[in-house]
């Protein structure tokens, strides 16, 4: 079982109702390797973040019909669509605007006019998140399932009741462990590289908000690392009571 992987190009879901904004996003957004989406409304947004399922959506507020901010609540009260990062689009923000925002879920807004390494930098941030919570997902469930086994057989062994573990069992669950181990690494390596990217960007912005964002995949990923960690002491307990290995028995 591997994680998955972005096999084509991320899509958008670009929310206005002013076809001018979508012509110089879309121009700018597939210029840079992204695929768009475009809806000149709320509810065609709601639309079609329900059955595309876009990788990020760019948000206008002020739409005749459905709001923004309407288009957000439905977007969260939906399973299918309420991971999905939203950034809202506006002309101004109001400090008001902004705390609903943050209430509603929204991962960032911008105003307009706004510059393209802006937009770009924060895009990329947004996706990068969602892609390294989707693999801290991935990776946690399996170590959830691998310690829920591997506590099972540690059980019987405690109670008497399984003497020894076959060696190909165990051998599985230590490829299973080191496999975890070199993607939490990589995942590492990977977080370094990006924060050390989009912080300038970022950081800069005086805003609690931006900070409590970065600060949220290093801490699932201390979690994690201290799951894997855990898992290792116990399947370095179960190899005591394990059958030879192939290797062992040459």
């Amino acid at each position: 079982m591997e994680a998955k992987t972005q096999t084509t190009a991320p899509r958008i879901l670009i929310v206005d109702d002013d076809e001018l904004i979508h012509k110089l996003l879309g121009a700018i957004l597939q210029k840079a390797g992204f695929s768009c989406l475009d809806a000149l409304g709320g509810q065609e947004g709601l639309e079609l973040a329900r059955s595309e399922r876009p990788e990020l959506i760019i948000l206008d507020i002020m739409m005749p019909g459905m709001s923004g901010f309407e288009v957000m609540r439905a977007l969260k009260s939906s399973p299918g669509t309420s991971s999905i990062p939203v950034i809202f689009l506006s002309g101004k923000f109001h400090n008001r605007e902004k705390a609903l925002a943050r209430e509603l879920g929204a991962a960032d807004f911008m105003e307009k006019p706004f510059e393209r390494s802006e937009l770009l930098a924060r895009v990329k941030t947004y996706l990068t998140l969602r892609r390294q919570e989707d693999d801290l997902s991935f990776y946690n469930n399996r170590l959830v399932n691998l310690a829920r086994e591997a506590l099972g057989l540690l059980g019987q062994s405690r109670s008497g009741r399984l003497e020894s573990l076959p060696g190909e069992l165990a051998a599985s669950l230590g490829d299973s462990l080191r496999r975890a181990q070199e993607a939490m690494t990589s995942m590492e390596n990977q977080w370094v590289v990006f924060s050390a990217f989009v912080k300038p960007f970022l950081a800069g912005q005086g805003d609690s908000y931006y900070r409590e964002s970065l600060a949220m995949i290093p801490e699932a990923m201390a979690r994690l690392r201290l799951e894997i960690e855990n898992i290792g002491s116990v399947s370095r307990e179960l190899s005591a009571i394990s059958g030879p290995g192939p290797a062992d028995e040459a």
